[in-house]
């Protein structure tokens, strides 16, 4: 970036040129109250990086390149004014926006109703999105640089959720054994990462094709059992397990069927093989306790999926992990739980936001591959959180919502950790007779094949 200072010769305000492809600084500039003041001239950088210093010192040779007019830029998309560079391209506000909500969509959601050659200008740009997007594309804007800004955005929001609930006061954490954080309106205040939801959600309430789908995901959950059985499951759900070994192999069941429900889903079933391959190996069992937030009855105090299914023992965990480890699963469960009995589906759509997730496995032996489409996982996530977020705050209202999407991210951090404890000890616990005798499945899940 350089920075050239013009002289103040007169009464005049002193003007600024500044050369620069970096879209936060040019976005802090455009919302800056003096604008009119600015003077913005962008080049296109050569090739190598060094072409800076070889832009002429006459103003009037400036490359072709140069998009200047009236001291303005124009838009490559809709040809109306604009400040700077937006993704990689010179764009207006409008046009950024927009560009922002959609780059990331399936484009298959996104058709045009004559040629695909729709005119776009300041005045048509409204009417044709997948015209509006190509054109986008083809002006230079780049869904890679979208991605790594809303990737930064997720990761400040859960450090900030981090953070927040690490300073709790001692009165908030005695009021909560007393009442669920979800059943009253929180006074808190939360802090601007998760504020920023509100945002970046635009606030849109659910569509009737949102409602819909938010249906559809809780039918084809509840079919998940079903649709297992008739593929055959590696274990019978109705045999009592006796040993540690036997109660291991008896959660390739709820796996199974977690997988069911996954293969249902229109967006994960289209993803590259090997890619929902490498996403179910190393997310889906971190997603077990989540699940069985679904399935617990409350007047037996047991988790079962099914009327023929053997109520899951957890004594034998408890003698396998130790007093400690499973008193901290048995609180994160609780306060899963509490949000699954407030609304199911907040937990339906958080197991396929959750096993979208690329490196979410806190295990370091892990050697998780790349993914193929990393794009099309990001987009299908994408989709799926804001759909979350608006079933949220229809139903529950905005600050609730935050409330609970805190509570959410934070206990699943924390299981994270835990997770990767309780792994390294179902591999010690197994001898090398009972590995040799560990299902397939199940050996993946753990990684030990």
């Amino acid at each position: 970036m350089t920075f050239k200072m013009v002289p103040q010769t007169s009464k005049s305000p002193r003007r600024i040129m500044i050369i620069t492809g970096d879209e936060s600084i040019m976005e802090q500039f455009q919302n800056n109250s003096n604008v009119a003041f600015i003077k913005s001239v962008i080049f296109e950088p050569k090739d190598n990086e060094d072409a800076l210093s070889d832009l002429p010192p006459d103003a009037n040779q400036l490359s072709s390149h140069r998009r200047v007019k009236n001291c303005f830029l124009t838009c490559v998309v809709c040809g109306s004014s604009a400040l700077g560079y937006n993704f990689d391209a010179i764009t207006c506000e409008s046009c950024k926006a927009f560009f922002r909500r959609n780059a990331l969509k399936d484009p298959a959601s996104l058709h045009c109703r004559r040629n695909s050659d729709c005119e776009v200008t300041s005045e048509t740009r409204r009417r044709c999105s997948a015209c509006r997007l190509k054109k986008c594309l083809n002006g230079g804007m780049k869904r890679e640089r979208l991605q790594r800004t809303e990737e930064k955005a997720a990761k400040r929001r859960l450090m900030e959720a981090n953070v927040i609930s690490t300073h709790k006061t001692e009165q908030h954490t005695n009021d909560q054994k007393h009442q669920s954080p979800i059943s009253k309106t929180t006074k808190h205040t939360y802090p601007i990462g998760l504020a920023s939801i509100q945002s970046h959600s635009h606030r849109k309430l659910l569509t009737k094709e949102d409602v819909d789908r938010v249906e559809s995901i809780q039918n084809l959950y509840e079919q998940r059992i079903e649709l297992a059985a008739r593929d055959g499951l590696p274990w019978d759900p109705s045999a009592k397990s006796t040993t540690f070994l036997q109660v291991v192999n008896s959660r390739s069941v709820p796996a199974i069927r977690l997988v069911a429900f996954f293969r249902r889903i229109p967006e994960f079933n289209q993803l590259n093989v090997d890619d929902k391959v490498t996403l179910i190996k190393y997310n889906l069992l971190p997603l077990s306790l989540l699940n069985g937030t679904l399935s617990y009855k409350k007047e037996t105090d047991q988790i079962v999926e099914s009327d023929f299914d053997v109520p899951w023992d957890s004594g034998i965990l408890k003698k396998a992990y130790g007093d400690e480890i499973f008193a901290s699963i048995k609180r994160i469960f609780n306060s899963f739980l509490r949000i699954a009995q407030y609304d199911r589906r907040i937990i339906q759509m958080a197991l396929i936001i959750l096993i979208l997730n690329k490196d979410f496995s806190a295990d370091s032996e892990s050697n998780e591959p790349n993914l193929n489409d990393d794009m099309a996982v990001y987009s299908a996530q994408r989709f799926y959180t804001e759909l979350l977020w608006k079933h949220m705050e229809t139903s529950h209202g905005f600050e609730k919502s935050t409330h609970i999407f805190m509570e959410l991210v934070v206990k699943f951090m924390s299981w994270q950790t835990i997770e990767k404890q309780t792994r390294i000890k179902i591999r010690k616990a197994l001898s090398p007779t009972d590995t040799n005798q560990l299902l397939p499945i199940m050996k993946s899940l753990l990684n030990m094949s």
